[in-house]
This record gives C-alpha cells, sequence and structure tokens, in this order.
C-alpha cells in the first residue's frame, strides 16, 4: 500500500507540476499574443491611413481621367459634326484617333450599327449584342446623354479599353471613344505597398501584404500561399507556418482591402520562454522538496494507521459485521474508528429500512401515475360524435405504459397511448412531463407530425435519459379525418362498418427521446361513422400461457371479433380473452388498451333495456327518437314491427338490451341478447328491413337492423 501511495503521490506531484508549467505557458502565450496584437494592430492600422490616402489620391486622378476622356469624345464628336465627310475616309478616322489619343473610334447610326471606324474592323457591329456596349445606346434616344465606362473587355475580342460616349450633335447617333487602360493602371503601380510596408513594420520585422479582391498588391515577389493569406481570420492573432517559419499573424479590412500582418514568433516569444524557463526550473525544486517532505510525513503519521484500519474495513466488507476498529493513535483516526464502527451498525438494519423505502417509492409513483391517466367513464357524455375507453394493467406497482385523451377544441379529439422504458417514480415523472408537453403542443393546433417532433426535441434537450414509444392521434369528430403518428411499438386496428378488426396502415418512427432530431411521418385515414379503433401495447400480444406460448395477433383477432355493443367492451372482452388465456400465469407485461369509436353524423343515441315479454318502453323510445328526426312513417312501423316479431319468438324471459343510432337518412338498432346461438331469423326469414345482421358467442347473441329513414 505504501509503494502505491508513494506512487500516487509521486504522479499528482507531477501532474501539478504539468498544471503549473502549462498554466504559466498558457500566461506566457497570451501575454506573446498580446504584445503581437497591439504591435501589429497599430502597424496595420497606420499602414491603411496611409493606403486610404494614396487610394483617394487615385480616385482624384481616375476623376481628371474620366472628365479628359470625356472632353476628347466630345471633340471628337464636334470635329465629326463640322467634317462629316470624314467618316467616309479611313485614314482621316485613323488620324483623328491619334490625334486624341484614342485607340478606338465607333460612329454608330440611329439603329445601333457601326457606320464609321477605327479599327475597320468595328463596321457593322451592333451595339446590343454585348452587354459592354448596350449602355450607349441610351444615346440615340436621349439627346445629350453621355456615359463614361470603367476599363472592360470590349464585345469584339475582350480587350480591355475604357469607352466613353456621347449623342452624336449631327444626326441620331453614337460617337464612341476607346482609350487602353494604362493611365489607371500606372496610377495603381504607383503605389508600391512593400517600401509603405517596410517603413511601417520595419526592417527584418516579418511583412504586410495587401490585398485587394482577392489580388496581391505587393510589389517585391513573396512566395507565400496566398489561399492561406486570404482564410487567416480578422482582428485575430492567429499561427501559420510558412517556408518553415512559425509566424504571428493579424488580419484587417477596410474598404474592401485586406492588409495580413507576418511578425516571426522567435522574435516576439524571445523576452518570453526565457522567463518561462526561469519560472520552470524554480518549480522542479520546489516539488521535489514538497515531494520529499510529505512522503516523510505520511510515513510517519498516515500510513501505519491506514494499514491498520484498511485491514478491519477488509474484513467487515467480507461480511463480519462483528469486527470493529480500533485504532487510536491520532484523534482524527479516532473519530474515524468511532465512524466505521456506527456505520457498521447501522449496515445491519439498512437492508430492511431499503425495502420500506423502496415499496413507498412505489405506491408514490403508482399515486402519481392513476392521478395522471383519465379514469371517468364516459369521458365526455355531452359528445355524441363518438365514444372512447381506456384501461392500463400494470404488471408490477408501477409500470411505464399510460394513454391520455383531450379535446383541444370544440371539434378535435387528441388521444395517445404510449410506454416509457422504465419504472418507478422517474418513469411515472417523465410519463407525465411527455403529457404534460404533447398536451401543450396539441392546444395551439399543431398538426400530429409537428407535436411528436417538437415534443421529442424537448425531451432530449431536458436529458432525462429516457425513451418513449408513443401513438399520437388527431381525429375531426365532425367529418371523422384522422391524422395520426406512430412513434415506437404500440399498434392500431380498424374495424370498418362492423367487419373485421385490420391493421392500421403507418409508418413507424424513432422513439422519443432517442434522437433530437429524428422526423416522424404523418398517416391519415378517413373514419365513417360506427368505425371503431383499438389500440394496445405490447403486453397484449406478449401474454403467455403456461408453456410461454404468447397470445399472438391471431388470438387478439378473435378476441376482437367477437360482439362488442358498447366501446366499452372492447377492451373487456379482450381482457377476458387475455385471462383466459393466461390462466394461473402472473402478468409479466404491462397491459394497455384504448378503443375508440366514431360516430359522426349519427344525431341520436339511445339505449333501452327490455325483456321479451315487455317490448313496449322499446317500441315507445323507437317510436319518439324516428319521430325527432323526422323518420318516414313506413320506416318508423316497418322497424317497429320488426322489433315486436323478434321479440315475440325470444323466450319470454330474455333480458334485452337495445342500442338505437340514427339520423335523418338511417337508423341502426342492436339486441343484446343473454341466448347464446339463438338465432330469430330462423323462424323470421322475411323481416320488413333493410339489413339484418346475426352474430353470437359463448356468452350472448346481438342482432344487428339498419333501416333507412
Amino acid at each position: 500500500m505504501q509503494r502505491k501511495f508513494l506512487s500516487w503521490l509521486f504522479v499528482l506531484i507531477c501532474a501539478a507540476f504539468a498544471v503549473a508549467g502549462a498554466l504559466s505557458f498558457l500566461q506566457f502565450q497570451r501575454q506573446s499574443e498580446a504584445r503581437a496584437k497591439d504591435l501589429m494592430s497599430s502597424r496595420l492600422h497606420d499602414l491603411m491611413l496611409l493606403v486610404k490616402f494614396s487610394q483617394e489620391n487615385m480616385r482624384h486622378v481616375i476623376d481628371i481621367n474620366d472628365e479628359s476622356t470625356l472632353e476628347r469624345t466630345r471633340a471628337a464628336a464636334e470635329i465629326i459634326r463640322l467634317n462629316p465627310a470624314i467618316l467616309d475616309s479611313q485614314e482621316g478616322l485613323q488620324g483623328l484617333c491619334n490625334d486624341l489619343g484614342a485607340a478606338q473610334l465607333c460612329v454608330s447610326d440611329k439603329a445601333g450599327l457601326v457606320i464609321a471606324g477605327v479599327p475597320k474592323s468595328v463596321l457593322g457591329y451592333n451595339l446590343a449584342q454585348h452587354e459592354q456596349s448596350r449602355p450607349f445606346l441610351e444615346c440615340i434616344t436621349s439627346p445629350g446623354f453621355e456615359v463614361i465606362q470603367r476599363p472592360q473587355g470590349n464585345g469584339l475580342n475582350g480587350e480591355l479599353i475604357q469607352y466613353a460616349g456621347v449623342t452624336r450633335p449631327d444626326e441620331p447617333g453614337v460617337i464612341q471613344l476607346g482609350f487602353k487602360a494604362q493611365h489607371e493602371q500606372m496610377v495603381r503601380e504607383s503605389i508600391n505597398f512593400s517600401k509603405l510596408a517596410d517603413n511601417i513594420l520595419g526592417k527584418d520585422a516579418g511583412y504586410i501584404i495587401a490585398f485587394q479582391e482577392g489580388r496581391m498588391l505587393n510589389k517585391q515577389a513573396l512566395n507565400l500561399p496566398t489561399s492561406i493569406l486570404l482564410s487567416l481570420p480578422l482582428n485575430k492573432v492567429s499561427e501559420v507556418t510558412l517556408g518553415g517559419t512559425n509566424y504571428a499573424t493579424y488580419v484587417i479590412e477596410s474598404n474592401g482591402m485586406r492588409l495580413v500582418a507576418l511578425m516571426p514568433w522567435r522574435e516576439i516569444s524571445k523576452i518570453s520562454f526565457k522567463s518561462l524557463r526561469y519560472l520552470l526550473l524554480s518549480n522542479i525544486g520546489l516539488f521535489v522538496f514538497m515531494f520529499v517532505i510529505v512522503w516523510l510525513l505520511l510515513r510517519i503519521y498516515v500510513l501505519g494507521g491506514m494499514r491498520r484500519i484498511n485491514t478491519a474495513l477488509h474484513r467487515i466488507t467480507e461480511g463480519y459485521t462483528e469486527e470493529r476498529v480500533n485504532e487510536k493513535s491520532t484523534p482524527e483516526f479516532t473519530r474515524l474508528s468511532t465512524g466505521i464502527n456506527a456505520m457498521v451498525d447501522a449496515i445491519q438494519s439498512y437492508g430492511e429500512q431499503k425495502r420500506e423505502r423502496l415499496q413507498k417509492e412505489l405506491q408514490l409513483a403508482g399515486a402519481i401515475q392513476s392521478t395522471v391517466l383519465p379514469s371517468t367513464f364516459p369521458a365526455f357524455p355531452d359528445n355524441n360524435e363518438f365514444d372512447i375507453y381506456a384501461t392500463c394493467d400494470q404488471a408490477h406497482s408501477v409500470g411505464g405504459d399510460f394513454y391520455d385523451f383531450f379535446m383541444p377544441d370544440s371539434k378535435h379529439l387528441c388521444f395517445m397511448l404510449g410506454d416509457v422504458a422504465a419504472t418507478g417514480i422517474p418513469a411515472a415523472l417523465y410519463m407525465m412531463r411527455a403529457i404534460s408537453i404533447t398536451r401543450e403542443l396539441a392546444n395551439t393546433g399543431a398538426t400530429p407530425q409537428n407535436v411528436l417532433t417538437k415534443a421529442n426535441k424537448i425531451l432530449c434537450r431536458e436529458g432525462a435519459d429516457m425513451r418513449l414509444s408513443l401513438f399520437y392521434g388527431r381525429l375531426n369528430i365532425i367529418t371523422g379525418d384522422l391524422r395520426f403518428v406512430n412513434a415506437g411499438t404500440p399498434q392500431a386496428l380498424r374495424c370498418h362498418n362492423g367487419g373485421q378488426y385490420e391493421m392500421l396502415t403507418m409508418t413507424s418512427g424513432a422513439i422519443l427521446g432517442a434522437h433530437a432530431e429524428a422526423t416522424y411521418q404523418e398517416c391519415r385515414v378517413t373514419l365513417q361513422p360506427g368505425d371503431r379503433l383499438f389500440l394496445h401495447t405490447h403486453g397484449v400480444l406478449a401474454a403467455a400461457d403456461v408453456d410461454l406460448t404468447p397470445f399472438g395477433a391471431v388470438r387478439l383477432q378473435e378476441a376482437l371479433q367477437a360482439d362488442a355493443p358498447t366501446v366499452a367492451d372492447v377492451p373487456r372482452r379482450v381482457r377476458a380473452a387475455l385471462r383466459q388465456y393466461t390462466r394461473e400465469m402472473e402478468q409479466s407485461n404491462d397491459i394497455t388498451m384504448l378503443a375508440l369509436e366514431f360516430r359522426g353524423k349519427w344525431s341520436i343515441h339511445a339505449r333501452k333495456n327490455v325483456t321479451a315479454a315487455t317490448p313496449t318502453p322499446l317500441t315507445t323510445m323507437l317510436q319518439e327518437k324516428l319521430e325527432s328526426v323526422f323518420a318516414a312513417p313506413d320506416s318508423i312501423t316497418n322497424l317497429i314491427k320488426a322489433v315486436g316479431d323478434i321479440m315475440s319468438v325470444l323466450p319470454p324471459d330474455t333480458e334485452v338490451e337495445a342500442y338505437l343510432r340514427c339520423n335523418e337518412q338511417e337508423a341502426r338498432l342492436n339486441l343484446t341478447y343473454n341466448q347464446p346461438q339463438f338465432n330469430p331469423l330462423i323462424v323470421l326469414p322475411h323481416l320488413p328491413l333493410e339489413r339484418v345482421d346475426f352474430r353470437s358467442d359463448n356468452n350472448s347473441s346481438t342482432l344487428k337492423l339498419r333501416q333507412s329513414l
């Protein structure tokens, strides 16, 4: 132990030395950078002022040159006006060009075609055919108009020429003179940035390089990579290696000009590194002295007692809880021994306390979960457009499954079913947070795709390190338009027009909380009145019997096809089928189900329980409800007669539950009674109705009557 302790002490002291050296180096580096920045920044700004002054002088020269060019062009126009015969003499035009110092002369007619000029190759040129010459066309339509251009490639051969043009004074047309761009280039070259930089920065102190529009302006040949110099950051000291030499650089930009200062680091850091070497040598001596002193003190006062305490602790960790520490060589060791002995005494009762705390935690989490999940049914008694029912059976005190539904406005129902991949209070709190976020986003009217995308970003940003699979849907209770997104594994089935339940076509996205940039695909389906949805978590299919065979999708289909007069009966029938299948097996997975029926257009919903011997309350209810939607008398009579015939062939003590849905066009009546396999249609083959369907299982039978009104 002593050797290891000393080794660690040596490592820590070396680490402290390294940290101190690094901090010192960084401090000296910052000082060097500050000196370099101050020096280079001041020199660059001084040079920028000189450059600005030179550029202003250059602009004055350019203005004078432009005015001179226009004056010569006006003179050419006046000469042609006074002597129009010169247009027919190529020699005369050439002499005029020479006298005015021009490289080109073009005379255009009112159509913009060159009819005379020097050189002769310009004849027939159309001013409209090149972007360089098009601006001169305005001289034709605007008498007295003048144009002076910057040097640019002409439309004939791309030669760099400065053009000036004026309106022909004698007839519609344009007089143009072209001058080779020598004066401006000479003015630009008159600014020797190399000499300015040497005077500003000082001899042998580095370079100052000027760029304008990506072009180096220095006179002397500098074998430096232009791309690197142009990519250096502005107003910041940086380091670059050029030609085997490390340079400190500083860059400024102004008025389209970029100035780069380069100073060798060796010049900047000479004084700093000398001070740094002295400091590091001093630190080495100090740390060696401290190591020796600390080692002696620890060996005398600490290591022996620590060895004895560790021996006792080793026995305690092996399970000898009767062992006690009795080291009293120093007051500190005495207090430590007392604390360790008290800890050992507490260990013996800790196990039971931990179990009690865990049980309380699970109870609290269960209470949190039960307060969040809606449990009052019918959930929306004032809304006849739909009905919804859900159940959540946890495998343990607290599970990860949950469901929720709410109406963000009077026309939409939002519902969800999900599973948090965790248990306990953290999972319960995460579930509450997920529900809260989803509700808040849904209340803004956002689409399901946007709701889950934003909810996923929020959950990832909060960093709870949990995952959540979720089915979220938004139903328009008026039109039946259902938009939904599935993030993970929850399954959804649809029963259309009283037929079989079929899987709802959808695309599963990433679970929530895993990737902040995950995207989700929104699916859409239109529900018809009478359609039902059934959502469930993985626990339904995974429920196993004594042979560990899962319940599976086929058995779920069979359970769903069992007649369910109300939407609340759907999860109940599935739950009963699960209990019968698993029998004595303990539930190992959370089982959560949600059933939804879309009624939509049905304006009347009514229920009545009667016996076959007393059908009068049922026929009275039918009469009142059908008359309230202005049904045709013949249709009312046919439906009531059919009900009476059915009741007459049932055993008198048969209990019948009647469920009526109707509007102005159609009535649907379900008669469910406790006589399995008893089919009245065998003796009543010709009921005066559009359609009659019979279903039966081991518990009850149902007749479904349909009649247009």
